[in-house]
């Protein structure tokens, strides 16, 4: 209770950035949406990832969310989180369901605040297919049951893959809910190759766009049954929203709000722009101002991009308030 309470205080005190971390490139798996198993294998040291840490924490940053690669196949992850848990920050991390019970335990231990797993479909065969690893969706589900009984907040992550939504996204969510008793959430599909996080891998080739719309429309209807899913119900408003060219109800703050660091220091607004600065060579920060952007739906820059605009207008809040009545355990 006491991380949590320093997080609401930072939070009260105008701490509300998110940065997204990627500190290893290693993975176990070889997901056909990502193609991070392509590159070498590199993993930021400790005493770097705290140096980046610190940097964070000195200019606002509440939440970190750990990515990879794989990132619990970094030697130090629960270090690396209970370092940022004493720094009073939020912290999540996303696995790919492989993540070993003594690594999950450690992380418990060091104070993580929230676990994504992912978790493709309910057909062992196509999780397979998706992730080319043998038997991962037991894997899956065995982690997801570990962490519900070592009372860390835990949802299965979902990315809206064409197999998923060829064969109907509403089975997956009541998979997930009801299954594997924990929340869904889902991850917009997105290509990118600009920066050191290349996603999209061979479903470039796919083109899903008028499924992935009839997708959102049924996930939308789900949040508003009172659907236990983890992603902002104005967040999937907006995916709606922006499809028919509308005024969104908040826009992404990449770069100013919501950051990626990549395991050599550097920072970029989100996955699909340019390099900004880095920390590790004491570059001088270039945040970017007033961005207002619309250009993609990528949910870990987007998402977070909230907290900053929660307020304005406020109408916002109490609209997100209603939709998140049974998913706030998650994160509060």
């Amino acid at each position: 209770m006491t991380a949590l309470r320093n997080v609401l205080i930072r939070f009260l005190r105008g701490s509300r950035k998110t940065a997204v971390f990627a500190i290893t490139t290693r993975c176990n798996c070889r997901c056909l949406m990502c193609d991070m198993h392509r590159k070498p294998p590199e993993t930021i040291s400790l005493s770097d990832a705290k140096r980046i840490l610190d940097f964070l924490r000195i200019h606002g940053f509440l939440i970190v969310y750990f990515t990879g690669g794989e990132p619990t196949l970094h030697p130090d992850i629960s270090r690396i989180v209970g370092y940022a848990d004493k720094l009073g920050m939020a912290t999540t991390v996303t696995t790919n369901g492989t993540v070993e019970p003594d690594v999950l335990k450690a992380l418990k231990e060091a104070g993580l605040h929230l676990l994504s797993v992912s978790v493709d479909h309910w057909d062992p065969q196509v999780c397979e297919k998706i992730r080319g690893y043998r038997g991962i969706l037991a894997r899956q589900e065995k982690t997801i049951k570990l962490a519900r009984e070592a009372n860390l907040r835990a949802y299965g992550l979902t990315f809206l893959n064409p197999f998923l939504i060829d064969d109907g996204v509403e089975k997956l969510v009541r998979f997930v809910n009801e299954e594997m008793m924990v929340p869904f959430g889902f991850c917009y599909p997105t290509a990118s190759e600009v920066n050191s996080y290349c996603l999209g891998g061979v479903l470039r080739k796919h083109d899903f766009t008028k499924r992935l719309e009839e997708s959102v429309d049924a996930l939308l209807s789900l949040k508003r049954a009172g659907r236990p899913i983890a992603n902002l119900g104005t967040y999937i408003e907006d995916a709606k929203r922006l499809q028919q060219n509308r005024r969104p109800n908040f826009y992404c703050k990449g770069g100013e709000d919501v950051i990626y660091v990549d395991w050599l220091g550097d920072v970029y607004p989100c996955f699909h722009k340019g390099k900004l600065f880095n920390i590790l060579k004491a570059e001088k920060p270039r945040f970017l101002r007033n961005v207002r952007c619309n250009e993609c739906l990528t949910n870990c820059f987007r998402e977070p991009s909230i907290l900053t605009q929660m307020f304005t207008p406020p109408h916002v809040l109490v609209k997100e308030f209603m939709y998140s009545h049974n998913t706030r355990r998650l994160f509060i």
